[in-house]
């Protein structure tokens, strides 16, 4: 069972207390639900929601894709987007292309502002650059390693808006105290769909609420939404709808820089064994 990204309890407070104190945001809209059926054309793309997968980027020969075949998460994928309560059925059937991202021109005053977004996200960087001072920075470890999006390390206390110098999430090619950082997530509590992120329409927020949602116990992750309410149970989880709670991954590591895209759900040179690290050889090769 594939555990997917990070969605700790306290947050759950976050969304019972409806972010009272939070000044109103402006919202994107909503993700689109509609599907449409894959083109054969090789130039064109596949239509998911308001973004297109580049037909072929996925090759199945990547390290993401060699450990793990199929995505877990069909809001990680395409769009993103999918997953609230209304679309969770629809997201299930795994609409949404695996691959590299269509990009969407962006205008002088938004590439600027990226420009300005970029720089204050790859500081991040500098400041955790292994698990040990992701740790001692405030954060805590809620998912193993996981390939395709690393480790994931929260901070819960940074959820309640999007800041590009301040993201909830750090992620790493591994859980031990050197392990390194290869990208950042943005998990923010927004009610009525995602919330303005950076720059332009490249950042593809998603969530995790096919089949019921995450498997979470306390701050950990310990089922994805592909599992079962027993599945759940039997782990002392409990599967969880978080209507409300978006996520986006920047891959803005120098060095790391993941070919499907900075804004991909998924990053395709991010290989490895789950529960390992992303340099290990795959579960299903280890003899």
């Amino acid at each position: 069972m594939r555990l997917r990204i990070a969605a700790l309890s306290a947050v759950l407070a976050i969304v019972i207390a409806g972010c009272s104190s939070s000044s109103p945001k402006t919202s994107k809209p909503p993700a689109s639900t509609s599907t449409t059926t894959a083109t054969t054309t090789p130039k064109t793309a596949i239509r998911s929601g308001e973004v297109q997968a580049i037909v072929g980027s996925a090759t199945g020969t990547s390290p993401c894709e060699q450990a793990s075949p199929e995505p877990a998460s069909p809001g990680q994928v395409g769009a993103g987007g999918g997953g609230s309560e209304d679309n969770a059925e629809a997201e299930s059937t795994g609409h949404g292309g695996r691959g590299m991202l269509e990009q969407l021109p962006l205008t002088h005053a938004q590439r600027v502002e990226l420009e300005m977004q970029m720089t204050l996200a790859r500081a991040v960087v500098d400041r955790y650059p292994t698990t040990a001072s992701a740790l001692a920075g405030g954060y805590a470890k809620s998912t193993p390693y996981v390939p395709c999006i690393g480790a994931h390390y929260t901070n819960i206390a940074l959820a309640g808006s999007f800041n590009p110098s301040t993201p909830s999430e750090l992620l790493y090619d591994g859980t031990a105290p050197d392990s390194k950082i290869v990208g950042l997530s943005y998990l923010v509590y927004h009610h009525g769909g995602p919330p303005e992120g950076f720059a332009g329409d490249n950042d593809h927020w998603h969530q995790h609420n096919a089949n019921g949602g995450l498997c979470l116990k306390g701050g950990e992750v310990v089922g994805g939404e592909d599992s079962t309410p027993q599945e759940c149970a039997d782990r002392g989880g409990h599967k969880v709808l978080l209507i409300d709670i978006w996520m986006m991954h920047a891959w803005v590591v120098p060095g790391f820089e993941c070919s499907w895209g900075v804004f991909s759900g998924e990053c395709p040179e991010l290989g490895g064994r789950l529960g390992g690290t992303a340099w290990e050889a795959p579960e299903s090769t280890k003899s």
